[in-house]
C-alpha cells in the first residue's frame, strides 16, 4: 500500500492527537480558520482528512473558494510513495480466537465487503481490525485535500511544501505489524462490533463526522479506538517529530512583507485537533485564531 499525503492524517493523527476538548469552543465544529501571527503571518488553515471529495463536497467546495481567494499555498508535504507493505503471512488468525457467533458476524461482514471468502480464515487480527473501521468509507480518491490541490495547481500560484523529500525519509519508521498484531484480541474486536451496533459502518461514522466538519468529536471517538486496540493507519512517521517540524516552519510560511497576501494552508486534521494542536500551540504562542468553516 503506496503512503500518499492523503494518507498522512491517519498517521499523524494518532501518533500526535489528544481526545480531550479543545481550549476554544469554537474550534469544535471547523474543518477552516483564519490564523494571524504576531509577526505579521496570516492565512486560511485548513484541517484535510482522508476523505472522499464526493462524500464531502460543501467542504471541497469551501477549500476551493478559500484557496483561490489566497495569494500562496502552503502544503505539508507532496504526495510521496513508498514499497508496497509486506505482511508476514505467520501472523496467527484471528477468527479461530473469537467465539463461534462473533466469528460468523465478523465473515458476513468481510463477505458484505467482496473480500474473497478463501481469505476469511487466514487474516490476522490487525488486518480484520482495520477493515472494520474504514467499513462504509466512500473511496477516497479523490479526495477533498486532493481535489483542492489539483485545482491550486492548475491556477499557478505560487506554492511551498513545509517538509521536503529529506525531511519524510528522515521521520520514516519501520512498522513491526507483529507488535500491532498483538494489540488486537477478541475484546477489540468485541469492541469494534460494538460500536458499529451505535453509529452503524465505522468508516462511513467517521465520514460523516468529518462531512459535519465535528473534527473534535472525530478526534475523541479515534482516540477511544486507540484506548481499545484498534490500530489506525500503520505508522510510518514520528508523529511528533514532524508535528515540531511543522510548527516550527508553519508561522515563517505565514509570513509575507505585501499587506493583502495571504496564505492557504492544509495540515492534517490530527495535528488540529485537541489540546495539543498546532492551532492550540500557535494560541499559547501569542497568535489569533477565527473558525471561519
Amino acid at each position: 500500500m503506496p503512503l500518499s499525503r492523503r494518507h498522512f492524517i491517519g498517521i499523524t493523527a494518532s501518533a500526535v492527537a489528544l481526545a480531550c476538548k479543545s481550549a476554544n469552543a469554537q474550534d469544535e465544529r471547523a474543518l477552516f480558520w483564519r490564523v494571524e501571527t504576531p509577526d505579521g503571518g496570516r492565512g486560511v488553515v485548513f484541517a484535510y482528512a482522508r476523505v472522499a471529495a464526493a462524500a464531502a463536497p460543501d467542504v471541497t467546495k469551501d477549500g476551493i473558494r478559500f484557496m483561490e481567494n489566497a495569494k500562496r499555498v502552503v502544503l505539508d508535504m507532496n504526495n510521496t510513495r513508498f514499497p508496497a507493505m509486506k505482511i508476514d503471512p505467520a501472523l496467527p488468525p484471528l477468527l479461530p480466537k473469537l467465539d463461534p457467533a462473533r466469528a460468523q458476524q465478523i465473515r458476513s461482514i468481510l463477505a458484505s465487503m467482496h473480500l474473497p471468502q478463501a481469505q476469511f480464515e487466514t487474516l490476522p487480527g490487525f488486518f480484520i481490525a482495520t477493515l472494520l473501521y474504514a467499513e462504509g468509507q466512500t473511496n477516497p480518491v479523490p479526495s477533498v485535500g486532493g481535489v483542492i490541490v489539483e485545482r491550486a495547481k492548475a491556477v499557478g500560484g505560487p506554492m511551498t511544501v513545509l517538509l521536503g523529500e529529506s525531511d519524510v525519509e528522515h521521520l520514516r519508521k519501520p512498522v513491526d505489524f507483529a507488535r500491532i498484531d498483538q494489540s488486537v484480541d477478541a475484546a477489540t474486536i468485541e469492541f469494534l462490533l460494538d460500536a458499529r451496533q451505535r453509529v452503524g459502518p465505522i468508516g462511513a461514522h467517521c465520514e460523516r463526522l468529518y462531512r459535519d466538519r465535528n473534527g473534535e468529536e472525530l478526534q475523541r471517538f479515534a482516540q477511544t479506538m486507540r484506548e481499545h486496540g484498534v490500530p489506525e493507519s500503520p505508522s510510518y512517521f514520528d508523529g511528533e517529530a514532524a508535528r515540531e517540524m511543522l510548527l516550527a516552519r508553519l508561522p515563517a510560511a505565514l509570513r509575507s512583507q505585501q499587506s493583502d497576501d495571504s496564505a492557504f494552508c492544509l495540515l492534517p486534521i490530527g495535528m488540529l485537533t485537541g489540546p495539543k494542536s498546532i492551532l492550540a500551540t500557535l494560541r499559547d504562542r501569542g497568535a489569533h485564531t477565527t473558525a471561519l468553516a
